[in-house]
């Protein structure tokens, strides 16, 4: 069996070979199965309609929203589903990360490969915290894998959220990711005093997130209200700006407020989740790997960077 990263990761055993989370073009004829753990723009290509896809009900919902997309063939699962795909099988767990995430665990003759795509244990308010996952060989994300990542409590970081929307001096601008988050505050914030941009309340319509009104052209926020806008969106005049990201546990905003709420991992839940796996081989992709790498081995795991394509048997591992 080998792993490796070719514009997403690919597993490929005797008879099959599965890519996860493709970002870019792939010549779908190579793969026996695309899986998908979730629907950001970074784990996912227009390119999947072609191709055999395995993917949550609310994964499917997102890229027809967002990107137009359906594949042309698709299995929908959900966490606790084990899916018999000929030479392997898949058990699906949950991630944990935005609605419909999910994680996999490939399981062949040659041994159990575990897929965390994005994850989080922590959980939210609109979805529990990510499955323990075991595995012979793990690919984890290591979005936050260095040690200075460290979030707060989440409830306390929804606490300053909405203290922050209570404020009746001037509107409150959220720049937070659509997937994700958008559901978070629809549910968080009353949905009186909301108003959330198009393209989120269109997102949340979708995947069944009621809450807030979708903000109409001319319609400026007032104070004690509060608006959710995309990463990019231009907040209101006289809005003061909150920004959400787990980035913020290290760095300040460029304006405004900034708030690390996160939808992933942690540095010490990513270290929890490695030493509870029992992988004998973790490969760390996304973000900080080579640093999560290198605390791993500290602790006595095998780990290192995803390598490229063409390399990695993993037989002696196995």
């Amino acid at each position: 069996m080998r792993v490796f990263f070719d514009g997403g990761v690919v597993v490929e055993g005797r008879g099959f070979k599965v890519l996860v989370d493709p970002f870019r073009p792939f010549r779908e004829a190579e793969y026996d199965a695309v899986l998908l753990t979730h629907g950001h723009s970074d784990h996912v290509t227009r390119h999947v309609r072609r191709a055999f896809a395995v993917l949550t009900r609310e994964t499917l919902q997102v890229l027809l929203v967002r990107y137009g997309v359906r594949p042309r063939r698709y299995a929908l699962v959900r966490p606790g589903d084990r899916l018999d795909l000929g030479k392997f099988y898949l058990h699906v767990l949950n991630a944990g990360h935005v609605p419909g995430s999910v994680m996999y665990v490939l399981e062949s003759r040659e041994g159990t490969v575990g897929l965390t795509g994005d994850f989080n244990p922590a959980g939210s308010n609109v979805v529990g915290g990510a499955d323990a996952v075991e595995a012979d060989v793990l690919v984890m994300e290591a979005t936050y894998g260095s040690r200075q990542y460290v979030f707060p409590p989440r409830e306390r970081l929804y606490g300053e959220i909405a203290a922050l929307a209570d404020r009746g001096d001037a509107p409150v601008a959220i720049r937070a990711g659509p997937l994700g988050k958008g559901q978070e505050m629809a549910r968080l914030l009353p949905s009186r005093r909301l108003y959330l941009e198009p393209r989120i309340a269109a997102l949340n319509r979708a995947l069944g997130f009621p809450g807030g009104r979708e903000l109409a052209r001319g319609v400026r926020p007032g104070p004690g209200e509060a608006v959710v806008l995309g990463l990019t969106s231009r907040p209101p005049p006289g809005s003061l700006v909150v920004e959400l990201s787990g980035h913020y546990a290290v760095a300040k905003p460029e304006r405004g407020v900034g708030i690390p709420l996160s939808n992933h991992a942690d540095f010490p839940a990513l270290l929890e989740t490695a030493l509870r796996s029992r992988a004998k081989r973790i490969y760390t992709v996304y973000g900080h790997v080579d640093e999560l790498a290198r605390w791993l081995n500290r602790l006595g795991l095998r780990a290192s960077r995803i390598p490229p394509r063409g390399q990695t048997e993993l037989t002696q591992w196995l």
